[in-house]
This record gives structure tokens, sequence and C-alpha cells, in this order.
């Protein structure tokens, strides 16, 4: 059954300011159904729901509220426990139990690593020697890299996708100390409505369902970036390490993205004819202090929206049948001549040129 969809309630909005990222005083929470898919695994094995509800927290008359805030730091306790007790550090979502110890040696040896992407490979490869099942890919396709979780369709289990998805993705957001912005998302889940289109509580932006797997896409240079983190930090990490990967998760978002996240609402025409004002109206603020936050982000409204266009062209260009003439129109183009130009100031390259390029090109797995 298709579980209600919403966001984590602390997460800082728009309107908040400029919070300070590391505010240690915020309470972070989770919504008592994502909560329920973390132990799902603890629970098939015997543990009690009740007790474990109890242990965070939860009081009796909210048990029957999916919504319901549960903090973080009581979360973590609770997994502590349950991963003792079963002598597993994936308290039972994996088929197959991981030892105590493992998270910390994987990522001693990922620190190790000179880039993000190199740390990444290597802690997935490693996770997979110690649990076969471990579901999570990482590759390469055209300038997005993609983390994705795909179980064979004989244990399909939406929770255990989602959660090592986001587990991957916060880590990385740890190693580079930076809110690395998720561009696409996709999950195996149904969507309750097919009109639904609102922010994921794993995943920032609007998401696809019904798919082969689930999984996040963000820009490849990311992988790229060298590491921010050390082995000096890692052991005051691991004493908080889910409330670390949350808050690293819940990164205060930047108004760049919440900006591409209201444009990726809006179907492909009406994303590019909406002006600043109106975006500025849907997240509560004026226009000159949109503005404003943007140019301290190093962007202009313009900037995100040629953005989107790049991105949106180059995939067309690349992995359609769509001709060329039509591309341009999708996106907004007065003219095939605009386009053309806009393209090849995009890539160095007009768009025929660019699709004949990209005939026979492959990706590479992790």
């Amino acid at each position: 059954m298709a579980q209600p969809i919403c966001t984590v309630s602390a997460l800082p909005s728009f309107r908040d300011g400029a919070a300070a990222k590391d505010d240690d005083s915020r309470t972070y929470t989770v919504p008592l159904w994502c909560t329920l898919f973390l132990l799902a695994g603890a629970m098939q094995q015997g543990f009690s729901q009740a007790d474990l509800l109890r242990r965070m927290g939860v009081p009796r008359e909210a048990t029957d509220d999916p919504q319901w805030p549960v903090p973080i730091e009581k979360i973590g306790a609770v997994l502590r426990y349950v991963a003792r007790r079963m002598r597993d550090e994936l308290v039972g979502l994996s088929d197959r139990p991981v030892p105590l110890g493992t998270f910390s040696c994987v990522i001693q040896q990922m620190l190790r690593c000179s880039t993000l992407g190199e740390a990444l490979s290597l802690g997935i490869r490693l996770y997979r020697l110690v649990s076969p099942g471990f579901p999570v890919r990482l590759r390469t396709v055209q300038a997005m890299a993609q983390l994705e979780a795909r179980l064979p369709a004989s244990r399909a289990d939406f929770p255990f996708e989602a959660v090592s998805v986001c587990w991957v993705l916060s880590l990385a957001r740890w190693l580079t100390n930076r809110p690395i912005p998720v561009r696409d998302a996709w999950m195996s889940s149904p969507a309750q409505d097919a009109r639904y289109r609102e922010k994921q509580p794993f995943f920032e932006v609007p998401g696809r369902y019904g798919c082969s797997g689930t999984g996040v896409a963000f820009d490849a240079a990311w992988l790229q970036r060298p590491l921010a983190r050390s082995a000096e930090s890692l052991e005051p990490f691991l004493n908080m390490a889910l409330a670390n990967l949350m808050r690293s998760h819940l990164s205060t978002p930047g108004a760049a993205e919440q900006v591409r996240s209201q444009l990726q609402l809006q179907g492909v025409t009406d994303r590019f004819s909406r002006t600043l004002q109106s975006v500025a109206r849907t997240l509560g603020v004026s226009p000159r202090s949109l503005r404003r936050r943007l140019q301290l982000e190093g962007c202009s409204y313009h900037d995100l929206k040629d953005a989107m266009r790049r991105d949106l062209a180059l995939n067309w260009v690349a992995n359609s049948d769509v001709s060329l003439v039509e591309v341009g129109d999708r996106l907004g183009f007065a003219d095939a001549s605009t386009f053309h130009r806009a393209f090849k100031r995009w890539t160095g390259a007009a768009p025929g040129e660019f699709r004949r390029s990209q005939h026979g090109s492959h990706t590479a797995d992790a």
C-alpha cells in the first residue's frame, strides 16, 4: 500500500531567513511513517512496534497519525538499541545481517580517497562485499551522477531502496561538507495520485513514481570534488551518525534550489514563461529579496532558467528522436536560429552535430 507522502517537518523554509546550517539547537524530526520504514525489518524479526514507539517517546494517541514528528536523536537511540540486539547494522532491512562496526570500517577506507566519486564507488563496493543484497549503484549518464537502488522483483522493498539512497546521498553531503542539490528523483512506489508533484521526504525535488527503481541524480561535477573530512572528524561523527547524516541531508535549501524546485512544478512551457515576481510571491518573499539572495549565491533568475533549458535540451537532443525544431519550440525559443545559437553557447557544438556525436555513447557503472 502506498504510504502517505509528506515533508520532513523541521526542514527550514525560505522564510526562515539566514538560519545557520550548523545550528544544533534545532530539533530535526522525521514523520512517524518514515520512522516505521526504518524499523520495518526489526518488526518483521519480532520487535514490538508498541515498545519501539514507546522508546522514541511517541504517545499512544499519536500512533495512528502518520505525520507525527519523531526527533532524530530518539530514532538514532532506538536504531542503535535494535542493531545491538540484532547484531545487524542495517537493522533487518537487508536480507543478510551486516556485522556491527562495518559502517565505521567502510568510512575509514572512504576517507583515504581523494574525490567524492572515488569514495562513493569504494564504499558501495565494500558494502556489497559484506551484504551482496546492498542495492545502491552509482553511475554517470551524460553530465548527471545517478544513485539508484533497484531490488529484484522477488523482494521488491521500497523502504529499503529509499533508505539506502538517502543514506548514500547524506553521506556524500557529509564527506564534502556541502548541500549537494538533487536535480531529479524517481521511486518504485506508486503515486497516491497521478497529479501528485510535491517534494519528497527523502529527496527534495518533485519525484516520478512507478519506476523500476528508486534514485536521485545530481551534477556529475560533484564526483570530482575533494573530500572535506578527515580521520579526526570520524569519531565524533560516528557518535551521532544518524543525526549527523540527517542534518547533512536536511541542509537549509538555498534560494537557487527553492526557485529551481518551484519551476520544476510547472509544465515545460509554463516553466519558462513564469516570472521572478510570480516565484517570489509563491515563496512568500519580495522580488527584491529573492533577487538579492540569488546574487549572494552567485546566480540570477535568468541563469537558473537558462540552466534548466540547457539540461532539457541536452537530454532531448542526445536521448530522443524529437526533431530539433520541436525541441526549440518546447523550450520556448522564438525560432530555430535562436535555439541553435543558445545550444552552441552551451555545448560548443550545433544541435545536429551534438546529436550525431552522442550516438553509440554508453554509460559507466560503478
